[in-house]
């Protein structure tokens, strides 16, 4: 009786186009660990996980903040919820970011009813032989439209497996050009800004094929050689920080931190103030990040906002988000890294 019933859950789990961990890619990069963190930490991935400027312009560029200071944009169909948030860590010897971790989840709504709830998780962390490895990981999968959530279950599959591979090859080859040349600096941005164009005018057949297959030719030998997509299905994987159970805890603290912090916001103001405050921190943040300071006294308290300063209205809702995802986690490893100083 209590295999069948087993056996039934997961026949229904299956039907309505659910899973768990339904797909994890890897690879390798030697960039620094700050650099990685930053990349992920920020809003160029989403340029990447969109493929298209127009995709990010519809799903992000048009998102608005709700009451509780959440994402709110377009929907597949209907409503898209979107929330996130960052963990990380810093080795105590190097002063280096050991890993990060970005938790993002999508619940996608029709008046009122929950299509489907996804959460991605994004990242790096450092191995035991001090290279660095890149994760994309999908930690869960609920539909609750069977045809449609199957649909949709099939559709972020292929798209994780392009967005693992166009951000392999702008980490590795295009980013972190700042302070290059101008042909660099524009190569970056066109390469992030729309991969797939970018390909077709920079690339040949076989760097696409690479993509689709696994296999690409060699520009000089023209063997065939495997892909880091096809080494990943063939490779024992290490334990991604988001799958142990201390990071586990830690982000759950993390989240409920961010409760917490929007709370007490609600608390002291009404709803439209609390957007133009996030709205305020936001731009603080990244005029911060932009100038390079990096200090404990830069972090903003929450004594120096000013709620009749109106929004910045060039930065986007979903930059905004990321930024203050981001300020938060930074705001949070201080007070972890001076706990440990007074113990």
């Amino acid at each position: 009786m209590g295999i069948g019933s087993g056996l039934l859950l997961a026949g229904l789990h299956s039907a309505t186009g659910s899973a768990n961990d339904f797909y994890d890619y890897r690879f390798k990069s030697p960039k620094d660990a700050d650099d990685l963190a930053s990349f992920y930490g920020g809003e160029e991935l989403m340029e990447l996980f969109c493929i298209f400027p127009l995709v990010g312009q519809i799903m992000m560029r048009s998102a608005t903040f709700d009451d509780t200071g959440g994402i709110k944009t377009q929907g597949f169909p209907g409503t898209m919820e979107v929330k996130m948030v960052f963990s990380d860590d810093v080795n105590d010897e190097t002063g280096e970011t050991d890993w990060f971790n970005k938790r993002e989840r999508f619940k996608n709504t029709l008046f009122g009813y929950t299509l489907w709830d996804m959460v991605l998780n994004f990242g790096f962390q450092t191995l035991e032989d001090g290279s660095r490895e890149c994760y994309h990981a999908g930690e869960y999968f609920h539909g609750n439209v069977p045809i449609l959530s199957q649909v949709m279950l099939l559709i972020f599959k292929v798209h994780a497996r392009w967005v693992v591979w166009s951000t392999e090859h702008h980490v590795n080859h295009y980013a972190f050009s700042a302070g290059s040349t101008d042909e660099e600096e524009e190569m970056e941005e066109q390469s992030r800004a729309n991969m797939p164009l970018f390909l077709l005018k920079n690339y040949a057949w076989s760097d696409l094929m690479a993509m689709l297959f696994g296999y690409k030719e060699g520009d000089l030998s023209r063997e065939k050689q495997p892909s880091f997509l096809v080494l990943n299905e063939n490779s024992e994987h290490a334990t991604l920080p988001f799958q142990k159970k201390a990071v586990q805890i830690r982000i759950s603290e993390d989240i409920e931190a961010d409760k917490q912090a929007l709370k007490a916001l609600l608390s002291d103001y009404c709803p439209e103030d609390v957007k133009k405050i996030l709205a305020r921190r936001a731009t603080l943040v990244r005029r911060r990040t932009n100038a390079g300071k990096k200090k404990d006294e830069d972090v903003i308290s929450e004594d120096d906002e000013e709620v009749d300063e109106e929004p910045t209205a060039t930065v986007d809702v979903y930059a905004m988000a990321t930024d203050l995802a981001a300020d938060r986690a930074l705001q949070r490893r201080m007070t972890r890294q001076q706990t440990k100083r007074g113990s």
